[in-house]
């Protein structure tokens, strides 16, 4: 489905789907461990929170920490797994964030 609608005569069906498809993309999740100023479980609208900019540079594992709330269950269930990727970057991130002034 297209994230535009370029037929002035779009159905309430279609406009409904956009704007579904559009908040979808813009809302993030983050599911790393609760630090400084960030709780876990905090949804973002339009992208990464500004005020960790410096932290999202630095550390590639806490940037993997924001996720779509559809995937949500499936982090969860990888976090299970010490092996999982999802389980080594949630533990880099809290490694990284107990290391920061």
């Amino acid at each position: 489905m297209p994230t535009t609608i370029k037929n002035q005569k779009a159905s309430a069906e279609q406009v409904s789907q956009v704007i579904t498809d559009s908040v979808k993309h813009e809302i993030l999740l983050y599911v790393g461990p609760t630090i400084k100023g960030l709780q876990r479980f905090s949804s973002f609208v339009g992208g990464f929170p500004e005020h960790f900019k410096e932290h999202l540079e630095q550390s590639p594992a806490f940037k993997k920490m924001f996720i779509q709330p559809e995937k949500l269950r499936e982090f969860e269930q990888s976090l299970l797994d010490d092996f999982a990727v999802e389980s080594i970057l949630y533990k880099k991130t809290k490694e990284y964030f107990s290391e920061v002034k």
